[in-house]
């Protein structure tokens, strides 16, 4: 990726997110090449990027819009998560490498020294680490397909909107969830390991709900 499409991924991705742009926006290659300040060229290819990572939805002739999120959306989404996450904790609990498990907890440990500085919480971090956790924790299944069914399941414009939405007690109660979840791992505890990642998942779903009310309307996107 280009540094000018990165740019134009990050900032567009931002203003989505920030409100400025609401669901079922039309998004105008032209306006935004202008509030970026890049060429349309990284600013489709950003658009493309938002479009796999569930931000928005591009249509031939009719262009990219906002993704709207109907709650049969959402539901669906966290529940297909919660089952295929939570297999892959369980199989992680049977088969991940010291190395696996050592990583996890450095990744826990991140989170943590960027919940504990003073003032507000760097949302990035927690973002970053948090994918970490989830990727170690699917990859140590030991399941290719598996991996590759989760890939292509989780959105990340959810994930990010959750996170956005969360307060910074919030954000400690998930990290104790990835605490949980590493320690259950590290024991062998297959179905503690399981049972605590389908939690952790639909503790998710809650705070999403909670966070983007105006974004779930109960309404199919057209």
């Amino acid at each position: 990726m280009s540094r000018s499409t990165e740019k134009a991924y990050f900032q567009i991705r931002e203003m989505i997110l920030e409100g400025e742009f609401l669901p079922g926006d039309h998004l105008s290659e032209e306006q935004l090449s202008n509030a970026v300040g890049v060429s349309r060229t990284p600013v489709r290819d950003a658009l493309r990027r938002l479009e796999n990572d569930f931000f928005v939805t591009i249509q031939t002739n009719r262009g990219a819009r906002v993704r709207s999120w109907s709650r049969e959306d959402i539901d669906d989404l966290f529940q297909l998560r919660a089952m295929l996450e939570g297999f892959a904790a369980k199989r992680a609990a049977q088969r991940a490498t010291k190395n696996q498990i050592d990583m996890l907890y450095e990744e826990i440990a991140r989170i943590n020294a960027a919940l504990s500085k003073k003032g507000a919480v760097n949302v990035e971090t927690f973002l970053d680490a948090n994918a970490n956790i989830h990727r170690i924790i699917c990859e140590a299944s030991g399941n290719k397909r598996l991996v590759d069914m989760i890939d292509a399941l989780v959105a990340q414009a959810v994930v990010v909107r959750t996170a956005k939405g969360y307060s910074s007690e919030e954000l400690r109660r998930s990290n104790l969830h990835h605490k949980d979840m590493a320690d259950a791992i590290a024991a062998g505890n297959a179905d503690l390991a399981e049972n605590i990642m389908k939690l952790h998942i639909l503790a998710a779903e809650e705070a999403f709900k909670a966070a983007a009310q105006p974004s779930v309307n109960g309404q199919s996107e057209e």
